[in-house]
């Protein structure tokens, strides 16, 4: 390689270096944003999980957990994926986990999706699974809760339809310093086992919140907020571990070109140093040359 092809492959190897640089940093400030909304998501969350509290503490109000009654559930898995590239096995991940969880729960084969981001629904679609529709993937806080209430409205259209059993969340999750990894969350029915651990919890106030409007409009007031917080919490998180994947692998991007720009320069310096010693060599060969030439010319017998 001349050292003119060198020198040119250096400056766009460095050129492609600094974008990697910039998408790392973006990444990062995204992974902060997200982490940020989804603190607020559990702040609220926990609002709505004591408003449940007082109300299932009310005598007035009876509850009754609905329970899966069926080996076979048909069910509706809600899975969340991202339709931007850079992220290396993110969607794979996901669709892997969901058939598994899926089929462990003995409903794969009764399972209809509702898919959060276009290629991730394309790959449900190949893997076989039916897909009730598939909603493009924002990255944007702002467009968060418009894909969540899309989804409940959805969600609402198949259940009026047919008997389903549950609805489950598949998504990609990372908690603070813990390796991201899917998860999957019951969305429908609301879990039995935390609503009745909620009602014998202690109540933190002086006295139980006085009720006055009708408690089973409120259930379903606040088991509507409650779906919207968990959907809304999935979509957040799966963005925050997307955006972490690709400032993982942007990280790594750039230690192998910095390694690559390291090895180039070494290479530019040695055919350099090489190019130039032939041209000292071809100096000095060409002044011996001239050299004997002049005795020659000197010296003609």
């Amino acid at each position: 390689m001349t050292l003119e092809a060198l020198n040119k492959r250096i400056k766009t190897t460095t050129d492609l270096r600094d974008i990697v640089s910039t998408m790392k940093m973006l990444s990062s400030v995204s992974v902060g944003q997200y982490e940020k909304a989804l603190a607020s998501l559990n702040e609220y969350g926990a609002t709505v999980r004591k408003a449940f509290q007082g109300l299932l503490k009310d005598d007035s109000f009876i509850y009754t957990p609905k329970n899966i009654k069926t080996n076979r559930p048909k069910t509706i898995a809600v899975i969340i994926g991202t339709d931007n590239g850079l992220v290396g096995r993110f969607n794979r991940d996901v669709l892997t986990f969901a058939k598994r969880s899926l089929k462990e729960r003995n409903c794969l084969e009764e399972t209809v999706a509702i898919c959060v981001g276009k290629r991730i629904g394309l790959m449900v679609q190949s893997a076989k699974m039916s897909v009730a529709t598939t909603y493009p993937i924002m990255n944007s806080l702002k467009e968060i809760a418009s894909i969540a209430s899309m989804v409940l409205i959805k969600l609402n259209e198949i259940i009026t339809k047919q008997r389903i059993d549950q609805v489950l969340v598949y998504y990609t999750y990372r908690s603070t310093g813990e390796q991201q990894h899917v998860v999957v969350r019951q969305l429908m029915p609301l879990p039995a086992d935390d609503l009745i651990d909620l009602k014998k919890e202690k109540w933190d106030g002086r006295t139980l919140p006085l009720i006055t409007g009708d408690r089973e409009a409120l259930f379903s007031a606040l088991s509507h907020e409650y779906l919207t917080v968990i959907l809304a919490h999935a979509l957040t998180a799966s963005l925050a571990a997307e955006h972490y994947t690709r400032m993982v692998n942007m990280q790594q991007a750039e230690k192998n070109i910095d390694e690559s720009l390291e090895n180039m320069n070494l290479e530019y310096q040695q055919l350099r140093q090489t190019n130039i010693t032939d041209e000292l060599i071809d100096i000095v060969s060409g002044a011996e040359s001239m050299k004997k030439k002049k005795i020659n010319l000197n010296n003609p017998l």
